[in-house]
């Protein structure tokens, strides 16, 4: 047990679960349309991180074997393999996050978060389905566009 709660990660976990639940109280003097959003998001990310802790407190050992498998050489021989592959990906990331912001700016927040979603499921997803990558891009924006708008009542930014 103590050799968990001295890990970095952990720490960091039960200090945001502190976090969120003060957020989720402070959330409750807002006025009733606008306290809903934020009292969600520190629900669900109160729940995801206990969930979490749950998993580190339980998997103790299993962990330390894990670790204790893998090799320096293992570890060495990966970063030097990846390292230009991960810088490329790096700036290709933040190539399609800055254009489709940029772009943004015209078309208002349902063109920037579509080209943004497109770009990162070419980039990350699969490449060869094309017809895929555009119909989930377009579901997620709708969906996010029909909860943002219509359900909290926030209005998105409609460019120029």
């Amino acid at each position: 047990m103590k050799q968990i709660l001295k890990r970095t990660d952990v720490i960091f976990k039960i200090t945001l679960f502190c976090l969120f639940i003060f957020l989720y109280f402070v959330a409750t003097s807002y006025p009733e349309k606008s306290k809903k959003f934020p009292q969600l998001v520190c629900i669900s990310t109160t729940i995801i991180i206990a969930v979490s802790l749950i998993f580190d407190f339980s998997r103790k050992g299993k962990i330390e074997k894990e670790i204790l498998d893998v090799g320096d050489t293992e570890l060495t021989k990966i970063d030097e393999d990846f390292k230009k592959i991960r810088r490329h990906r790096f700036i290709k990331a933040w190539a399609i996050i800055l254009i489709s912001t940029a772009i943004g700016f015209l078309g208002g927040f349902l063109i920037t978060t579509f080209l943004l979603l497109i770009g990162f499921l070419f980039l990350f997803g699969e490449k060869g389905n094309f017809l895929k990558n555009i119909t989930i891009s377009l579901l997620i924006t709708l969906i996010i566009f029909f909860t943002f708008q219509l359900i909290f009542g926030i209005s998105l930014i409609k460019g120029f």
